[in-house]
């Protein structure tokens, strides 16, 4: 089975936009006593105008968007993206069936950028982080980040401002050096040596003297 990180390989950003366009028209025409519904382990959603928008994948940038449906009780969580012409589970978003997708891999495809936005703006800041973590920002569609696979789940990510990057605090400023900017591991993946494993990663990435860390450091820097 394929999964949409697979499917997104050569998908564009229009290209993906357009089939959820598609698919909000057919849905604005469609008939409201008898909804599309989407299953999520014992729930059945049904699909309607009112619990499916579209989010930015990239924050702050509102110029590529993604189609999400949201749970009836909580308007402000996705619990399914549409990828690839239909609904995905956040769960099988960060699955993939490509076996040579293992350890760390540098984000490159869209489907790749989708991945690490469910991570990053789902699994973590929704599900994972803790009451006292002050979450990431979303990543831009240029960040330098690398997504850590382990037999066929994505189960964390770092990501790095190289030396020359803009400052998002002082846009008149620079990063002089490669920082390390965000990191997440999954909380059942953790005490495993992988967060070890993406440091090292990190530091073998770069060539520069001198690396830096973002402060404050996050809880799973020191665990």
């Amino acid at each position: 089975m394929a999964f949409p990180v697979d499917m997104l390989e050569n998908c564009s950003h229009e290209e993906l936009e357009n089939s959820a366009e598609d698919y909000m028209s057919d849905l604005r025409c469609g008939d409201p006593e008898n909804p599309e519904c989407f299953s999520l382990l014992n729930i059945t959603i049904p699909i309607s105008l009112s619990n499916v928008g579209f989010v930015p994948l990239y924050g702050g940038d509102q110029t590529q968007k993604i189609l999400a449906l949201f749970a009836p009780e909580d308007s402000l969580t996705a619990v399914a993206l549409y990828l690839a012409d239909q609904w995905w589970a956040i769960d099988d978003i960060v699955k993939t069936s490509v076996p040579s997708r293992e350890g760390l891999m540098q984000v490159s495809t869209l489907g790749e950028r989708v991945v690490l936005y469910v991570l990053n703006r789902i699994i973590y800041r929704k599900q994972e982080m803790e009451r006292n973590e002050i979450p990431f920002l979303c990543h831009s569609s240029t960040d330098y980040a690398k997504i850590l696979w382990k037999k066929g789940e994505a189960i964390g990510f770092y990501s790095v401002k190289p030396t020359g990057s803009i400052c998002a605090s002082f846009l008149t400023q620079s990063y002089q050096l490669p920082v390390l900017d965000t990191m997440f591991l999954r909380k059942k993946y953790r005490g495993k040596d992988f967060g070890l494993h993406m440091l090292e990663d990190f530091v073998d990435s770069f060539t520069e003297d001198a690396l830096g860390l973002r402060y404050p450091l996050s809880s799973l820097m020191y665990t």
